[in-house]
């Protein structure tokens, strides 16, 4: 209701001059005080009301290359160049970068950085963040080591974020995503929100013990981020030659 301070601010000001015509409890007085408290108190009302309405959420554009896989501990996979929708304060995700890498256009293949956690505390704002321009693997290392987002509001102004490494040892095709991050969220990394979380206040900070806790639903979307893991490890164990004939069985296919 954008007009409802104004026209309260004007039937205050409207009272308060009929006030100084007419004497306190004059007959005059007592006419116009019922019909103001009629209008006044459900405006102010209603004022206090709709303002507690009001959305509070931060919207966050994703950069070209940028996928999220995870949000605040839940399973949520959003593509780059997508928005999403957070609540505000306290925001953990779980990002990595997928850029077309390779000498040329006709060896050019998606391949995928290291998977971060990215921390930062954001309300009633819409963000945008992005990684570097990646063209090859020389810059995908050195965004793995300088982990350089952006992180921007409207205006360009640029937010603090805590960023680290989610690793894992061994082959990269097989993640779990959300059990990783809360094996991570018992660490001490400033990109932690231990005491947030349910259930790891009174966890084993051991994380060489700790196992990750099997994830419930989501196994569609999981299976689909196996596939293409999969199809770009054997491209790349791949021969130029098998690498042509792989390429012209899939425009054949489209």
């Amino acid at each position: 209701m954008p007009g409802l301070l104004p026209a309260f601010l004007q039937i205050l000001t409207f009272r308060l001059s009929l006030n100084a015509k007419c004497a306190p409890g004059s007959y005059e007085s007592e006419l116009l005080e019922y019909p103001l408290k009629a209008i006044v108190a459900p405006s102010f009302l209603l004022a206090l009301f709709f303002s507690a309405q009001a959305p509070a959420e931060v919207t966050l554009a994703l950069g070209p290359c940028v996928q999220v896989h995870v949000i605040n501990g839940e399973e949520k996979i959003v593509l780059p160049e997508s928005s999403l929708t957070l609540t505000n304060g306290t925001q953990q995700l779980v990002v990595d970068c997928t850029a077309m890498l390779g000498r040329s256009s006709d060896e050019a293949f998606p391949e995928t950085g290291e998977a971060f956690v990215l921390l930062f505390e954001a309300a009633d704002t819409k963000l945008t963040l992005s990684a570097p321009h990646i063209q090859t693997r020389q810059q995908m290392k050195a965004f793995n080591r300088q982990r350089n987002f952006g992180l921007t509001s409207a205006a360009g102004t640029s937010l603090n974020y805590y960023v680290e490494v989610l690793e894992k040892e061994g082959f990269q095709v097989f993640r779990d995503f959300p059990g990783e991050l809360e094996v991570f969220n018992r660490t001490s990394s400033p990109a932690a929100i231990r005491a947030q979380l349910p259930g790891l206040a009174d966890a084993d900070t051991d994380i060489d013990t700790a196992e990750p806790s099997p994830k419930a639903g989501g196994q569609g979307a999981q299976d689909q981020e196996t596939v293409r893991q999969m199809l770009r490890y054997w491209y790349l164990e791949a021969d130029k030659q098998t690498r042509k004939e792989w390429k012209n069985w899939i425009q054949s296919s489209n």
